[in-house]
């Protein structure tokens, strides 16, 4: 397989990269940590203008129709940036909508996510803190031309920015359903925001007897379990793409500061100890980027490889994780302090080794696949 990078593809990196080195410094990261919501929304409405929002989005929904791989090279410099966007929580939400839901709800839906008309972000996860699909307790129960939803979805990100989330219940016959929610100033709907280590908007949402029109469903009983599955997948995939470009962002600040830190006269780069550090950093990051590249390449609006997509999300959130811890070996007591921006990087990668399943769920995905 070619692992480089296309003329598009270099075209989107180059542009990505001016765009983000003015717009998403570490000023812009820190406010939104803070709770600057205005500046989520000046960012995503940029994001929006500049296309990204729709780069996987069909042509005959109103968007760029360009591949995952394509979407992975952006996401790179999204994650070296650290920009605290939801272009993950939008976009993997119209490739399933794009994938599996009728043609009546794509039609509706996909071109007002392409202009940014509407926000979705996935709502999966329940007080287990799980991504597998059989988890799922929020109770969905028909009435006439309606669910009415009853429960709390968890850790849901950017609830507070989007007006519907896909939502993962279980009908009364305890078949699983995989619905768009409408959650902006709904009635029925509670968000807490919760306290997270990403630094980005995180909330709970309570379902108190939401109605939900029937023609929001996606997809119900084994095909609700398949989209929530590829849905969990291609997350996985786009976090480990963010990840990527997040260790090459730290390995570079990383050696620009022991080749210009001295100790003993001596920069403590020329140390064969911190040199064996910013090696194995560098070849942790590379293997990553290709696993990445790899899964990426492998979805298509036919499908996806279950197994690359696993593996790339297992070396992502074991060996960027790792990295962050490495890189603040090698800073010294300057990179723990919270003047530094190298703990902007680690808490992150905290929270995206998580996000849509740790390696530990990913192993046994893959394991539960090769018959093990």
């Amino acid at each position: 397989m070619d692992f480089g990078l296309t003329e598009t593809q270099e075209l989107i990196k180059a542009s990505a990269r001016e765009f983000l080195d003015e717009k998403s410094d570490s000023a812009i990261v820190r406010a939104v940590a803070d709770g600057d919501s205005d500046a989520i929304t000046a960012l995503w409405n940029e994001i929006v203008e500049l296309g990204w929002s729709s780069l996987i989005i069909s042509e005959e929904h109103g968007g760029a129709g360009l591949s995952f791989s394509d979407f992975a090279v952006l996401l790179e410099e999204l994650g070296a940036s650290l920009a605290p966007t939801p272009i993950v929580e939008s976009s993997i939400s119209s490739w399933i909508l794009e994938r599996f839901a009728p043609d009546a709800l794509k039609s509706d839906l996909l071109p007002q996510i392409a202009n940014g008309d509407i926000l979705i972000t996935p709502a999966i996860v329940e007080r287990d803190a799980s991504w597998d699909p059989e988890s799922t307790k929020v109770a969905a129960t028909p009435s006439g031309s309606n669910l009415v939803i009853t429960g709390e979805k968890r850790f849901v990100a950017f609830a507070e920015q989007a007006t519907h989330a896909l939502t993962l219940v279980r009908t009364d016959d305890e078949e699983l359903t995989l619905v768009v929610v409408p959650i902006w100033k709904s009635d029925g709907v509670e968000q807490t925001p919760l306290s997270h280590a990403s630094g980005v908007p995180v909330s709970s949402l309570s379902f108190n007897e939401l109605e939900v029109s029937e023609s929001n469903i996606i997809a119900t009983g084994k095909e609700a379990t398949q989209a929530a599955e590829e849905l969990v997948a291609a997350g996985g995939v786009a976090r480990a793409a963010q990840l990527a470009g997040l260790g090459r962002a730290v390995i570079e600040a990383t050696v620009e500061y022991t080749v210009n830190r001295e100790q003993f006269g001596v920069p403590v780069g020329s140390f064969q100890a911190v040199q064996h550090h910013l090696a194995n950093m560098a070849i942790a990051a590379k293997q990553v980027t290709h696993l990445v590249h790899s899964a990426a390449w492998s979805f298509s609006p036919y499908g996806y490889s279950a197994d690359t997509a696993a593996q790339a999300k297992i070396a992502a959130s074991d060996k960027i994780a790792e990295l962050c811890w490495t890189a603040h070996q090698c800073h010294g007591a300057i990179g723990f302090t919270w003047e530094h921006d190298l703990h902007l990087y680690t808490r992150r990668a905290l929270a995206w080794k998580t996000d849509y399943g740790d390696s530990a769920f990913h192993k046994s995905k893959l394991a539960n696949a090769m018959g093990l």
